[in-house]
């Protein structure tokens, strides 16, 4: 299986990096690196911005989104939709010990982090420009859509994973309890330090291992200079 990046991203946003981790996962029953509780009172208790949107790491998507046409006040990046469900208090959504590992290392760093379940994928992945008929089915609904021309879109060679580039993920590769492998892409948008990509990575590695959940397979980092990986699954 390969992920491929589309250059026309890139000549948009040349300080794009996506790091691209590959993990299988043993167990994602039992909760033994919970870290997320930590860093959701880290948040709330020392969040210095008074709004989401002027923390730095979340203007830079905002910033993003308009250049592509994408109101970011009406479609939040999936870390800016994050966060502020963090800040607004409350209990936060717990799904299973691997998803709440990346949500916690998504927070941790305020960076944009999916996770899909690679074997209801068909043929390979790629970040890249809709054509405008692709379809895509939302996580937990069963109302079709499509995503519109030119959309920056996560797909696999049938559909569209994840609508307006990190906003919202489909129904079919969720990660659930059962998935056995898992393609996570980490977006850091330019602007931010290059070092973070391989904090993130070794974050989530630690948090695996440690947790007995899982291990890294494969680990990668596109940019302009490299456009495609390729792993075996």
């Amino acid at each position: 299986m390969q992920f491929s990046i589309e250059k026309r991203l890139f000549d948009l946003f040349p300080s794009l990096i996506i790091g691209v981790l590959v993990c299988a996962i043993d167990d994602n029953r039992k909760y033994g690196d919970d870290r997320l509780d930590t860093i959701i009172h880290d948040i709330r208790n020392n969040f210095s911005y008074e709004k989401p949107q002027e923390h730095p790491h979340i203007k830079v998507w905002r910033e993003a989104f308009s250049r592509l046409g994408i109101s970011a006040s009406k479609y939040y990046s999936s870390i800016e939709a994050l966060l502020r469900r963090v800040l607004k208090g409350g209990p936060f959504p717990r799904i299973n010990p691997v998803v709440d590992l990346y949500n916690a290392v998504s927070l941790k760093y305020l960076v944009p982090m999916g996770g899909h379940a690679i074997d209801p994928l068909e043929g390979n992945i790629s970040l890249c420009f809709a054509r405008g008929d692709e379809p895509f089915l939302p996580m937990d609904t069963e109302t079709l859509e499509h995503a519109e021309k030119d959309e920056v879109i996560y797909r696999d060679d049938r559909e569209v994973l994840t609508r307006r580039w990190v906003w919202r993920q489909c129904n079919k590769d969720k990660v659930t309890s059962e998935t056995k492998k898992i393609f996570i892409p980490i977006d850091i948008m330019g602007g931010l330090p290059y070092s973070i990509t391989n904090d993130i990575m070794r974050d989530m590695e630690d948090g695996l291992i440690k947790g007995r959940n899982g291990r890294v397979l494969h680990r990668d980092v596109l940019t302009k200079d490299k456009l495609i990986t390729v792993f075996d699954i």
